[in-house]
């Protein structure tokens, strides 16, 4: 996956629901749960072989973010969504804004072939 980036979203920006708490991340306010009540809208496109799963599902298990909402995107190979997560995950989460992420496989010192989450 490759040119994350954040998302303005108007609804986002509605203060009866949202807490602007700095660029690209809100505070839900409705949401009762009381953690992970941070979100940010992201893009990020696929590259060539891709599937949107992965390395998306490595993503959200790195940054301890979940998919709260999938947008829809009238971009070619362009997926949009609504994370969720605590605060400091979402932060940490803005730090792909603009790179590459990719899963590589290698092989362990057991002879088992893993795959590792590339960041660049």
């Amino acid at each position: 996956m490759k040119n994350f980036r954040i998302l303005e979203l108007d609804r986002l920006k509605d203060t009866n629901n949202y807490q602007f708490i700095e660029e690209g991340i809100y505070n839900d306010l409705k949401d009762d749960g009381g953690f992970a009540t941070h979100r940010i809208a992201m893009a990020m496109e696929l590259e060539e072989g891709e599937n949107s799963q992965y390395p998306l599902e490595d993503v959200l298990d790195k940054f301890y973010v979940h998919v709260e909402e999938f947008l829809e995107s009238n971009e070619a190979d362009s997926y949009h969504y609504i994370l969720g997560g605590e605060l400091d995950d979402i932060q940490s989460l803005k730090s792909i804004i603009g790179k590459r992420v990719y899963n590589k496989e290698f092989v362990d010192e057991e002879g088992q072939t893993r795959v590792q989450l590339i960041i660049e």
